[in-house]
């Protein structure tokens, strides 16, 4: 390990005891950024991904995404100002369209490093906030029925997700894109058969919102991204509420089933991603007790 990955595990380690140590680099070809400032060293990988039309991950963000993993050391703030600072002018005379932008994903308790990328035009997108593994509070006072979803059920839970992704395309990362209805009822079928810890709430008989959940394991380089402590984690992946029927609890009840579904698997805690920009889903969050880790900082478009 390098001075300066040692250097940033221990500032990591005072910010948020939750954080992992810094993974390896998931790939020798990412291209090196090094800068020096007052002295001292700072480093950083780029990467660059472009996502076919009409795959899965052109769903949720840019098709042409490119990405930094700042590695500032004890340099701190002025580091990772730098860093960004290099980053531009190597980007420049770059083409990059309107559906393009710039990554960078951070420890969302360093109230420093927000200030620089706000100041370097980035925007807060996407949370990966945890939960202790505490008993999970009540479904509230919402008159629905929670059951296990079924092959049987594909529709409705196909409607669901669709309404939560257009939402998202308001608030969140996500980006209108012809063929997602067929996306996403491929991924709801995925999920019932590869998790099977989907639940679906209905009111009446008639379906009032989804819970789709999975068990994960986290370790570096894995589907984490070596965000999370080692161990096994409950993972939510969606929540969805159709649009007549929020505020009433239905989230909450959903939740109830859910947290005490993946907490009977031994797990170390759960975790999600939410947008901040959400006018609802902080809110519900953070009443359920998760607490923002790790913060996705984007520019869009990306620098050219």
């Amino acid at each position: 390990m390098s001075t300066l990955e040692e250097q940033q595990n221990a500032r990591f380690a005072a910010l948020d005891p939750l954080l992992p140590p810094i993974a390896a680099p998931p790939s020798p070809s990412n291209e090196p950024l090094v800068v020096t400032v007052g002295g001292r060293k700072a480093g950083g990988l780029l990467t660059q991904v472009v996502h076919a039309p009409g795959s899965w991950p052109a769903l949720w963000g840019p098709s042409d995404l490119r990405d930094l993993t700042a590695v500032p050391g004890d340099s701190g703030a002025a580091g990772l100002a730098a860093l960004l600072g290099a980053w531009r002018d190597r980007l420049r005379g770059t083409p990059a369209g309107p559906d393009s932008g710039c990554s960078v994903t951070w420890p969302s308790r360093d109230a420093e490093a927000s200030a620089v990328l706000l100041a370097h035009g980035f925007a807060p997108m996407t949370c990966l906030a945890v939960r202790a593994p505490d008993p999970p509070a009540g479904p509230g006072p919402a008159p629905v029925t929670v059951r296990r979803a079924g092959e049987g059920d594909v529709d409705a839970l196909t409607e669901l997700r669709l309404a939560e992704w257009r939402y998202t395309s308001l608030v969140g990362t996500a980006v209108p894109r012809p063929g997602a209805r067929e996306l996403l009822r491929a991924e709801v079928v995925r999920a019932l058969r590869f998790s099977g810890l989907v639940w679906l709430a209905e009111d009446g008989g008639v379906p009032a919102g989804l819970a789709s959940c999975a068990l994960a394991s986290a370790s570096p380089g894995n589907s984490v991204h070596g965000r999370l402590l080692p161990g096994r984690w409950g993972y939510v992946d969606t929540l969805s509420v159709a649009p007549a029927a929020r505020g009433g609890g239905v989230g909450r009840a959903l939740m109830a089933v859910a947290h005490r579904e993946l907490l009977g698997h031994d797990v170390r805690g759960t975790f999600l991603f939410y947008h901040p920009a959400n006018p609802l889903s902080p809110v519900f969050w953070h009443r359920q007790g998760y607490r923002p880790l790790w913060t996705m900082w984007l520019r869009r478009p990306a620098w050219s």
